[in-house]
């Protein structure tokens, strides 16, 4: 087995899972979740089957490390970034984009979230959900801005209009995984989202009729 040359234990560590991480998301979009073993992982990230053990207890929970690897950094820049706009519209707009962008096939850290539900085990579900929870906060916290300030119409109950929001993205990823273009689906489901949440212009009165 190939050494792997760190200063100290932990950089080691970091080095060695790194290592187990890409060869794990390799052997994921090679032969899928259900057929990879974790002798294959290891044989690709150059170590001991049993070094895996060091980062997770089986199969199972080195997929969910994995996830949270990749998605957690994601969300964290994604919601500081979004912090840096006043306006609702263009946080949304942001949220958008860049979690569309993260659906494409070619998005480099985030490939679990392109891989059909039915293959995945439930526990990513809701891992995934856990990991993004931080965002769908700051939603809700912009849905009430957007409220507050008339920009948006009169919403009886946020949550559960950021549950809808959620369903949107989740027919959103299928789109975007089937190969439509990321920017055009990240454009209609903007006006889509924003469309919704509006508050409606009110009409102009008619002139009235002259009588001939």
């Amino acid at each position: 087995m190939p050494r792997i040359n760190a200063d100290t234990l932990a950089e080691h560590r970091e080095e060695t899972w790194s290592r187990l991480r890409e060869s794990f998301l390799e052997a994921m979009q090679e032969v899928g979740y259900a057929a990879l073993s974790l002798a294959d992982v290891a044989r690709r990230a150059g170590i001991a089957r049993n070094t895996i053990y060091n980062y997770a207890p089986d199969k199972a929970a080195l997929l969910l490390a994995v996830v949270k690897s990749a998605v957690e950094p994601f969300v964290a820049s994604l919601v500081e970034e979004s912090a840096r706009e006043s306006d609702p519209e263009e946080r949304l707009a942001l949220i958008v984009r860049r979690t569309v962008a993260s659906f494409a096939p070619d998005a480099h850290g985030l490939p679990l979230l392109n891989a059909p539900d039915e293959l995945l085990p439930n526990e990513v579900g809701t891992a995934l959900g856990a990991c993004f929870a931080p965002v769908l906060r700051v939603i809700e916290q912009l849905v009430e801005q957007g409220v507050g300030l008339g920009v948006f119409r009169p919403i009886a109950d946020v949550r559960r209009a950021v549950d809808m929001m959620t369903g949107v993205m989740t027919s959103v990823r299928r789109a975007v995984v089937s190969g439509q273009p990321v920017d055009l689906i990240a454009a209609e489901t903007t006006e889509f989202l924003l469309g919704a949440l509006r508050r409606p212009a009110r009409a102009a009165p008619r002139a009235p009729r002259t009588k001939r």
